[in-house]
């Protein structure tokens, strides 16, 4: 198989993943607004380190470190994330969640696999173990291509 018509392939997949989130995150949105889609996913990635510091956190998001800053102050803002200073370095500040916005992520997590989980009800048990086998395999490659 040639790049090009991988490349296609991709191409095309890309757009219908995006257009499943973006259906997704209608629906989700339907019922109350808690986060916005950065948000979730910034307090899900501070969530899973602990503690992380803001040049890492913005490596892991992919959002500049001034983009990512402006979104945690409003994170520390609202209680869902605090700030802790590095004892052996000062300069160092890391980013650590609250136990409101842990309480704000598990529920935004419970409403995600709900939606999901609404959607994939609509596959047969084939197509689900299909899916979830090719959902770990294209995990696994993406992260090659990263």
């Amino acid at each position: 198989m040639e790049n090009r018509e991988i490349s296609e392939l991709m191409m095309e997949n890309i757009n219908n993943f995006t257009n499943l989130v973006k259906i997704i995150n209608d629906e989700r949105y339907s019922a109350e607004k808690v986060l916005t889609e950065r948000q979730f996913f910034t307090l899900v990635s501070i969530r899973k380190h602990k503690k992380i510091e803001l040049k890492n956190l913005s490596k892991n998001l992919y959002v500049s470190n001034s983009s990512l800053c402006i979104l945690l102050n409003k994170l520390v803002e609202q209680g869902y994330v605090y700030r802790e200073e590095d004892p052996g370095d000062r300069r160092n500040t890391f980013y650590c969640i609250t136990e409101k916005g842990d309480k704000i992520v598990k529920g935004e997590i419970d409403r995600l696999i709900s939606i999901i989980g609404i959607k994939i009800d609509k596959l047969s048990v084939e197509q689900k173990e299909r899916l979830f086998n090719c959902m770990i395999e294209l995990d696994s490659m993406i992260k090659l291509l990263l």
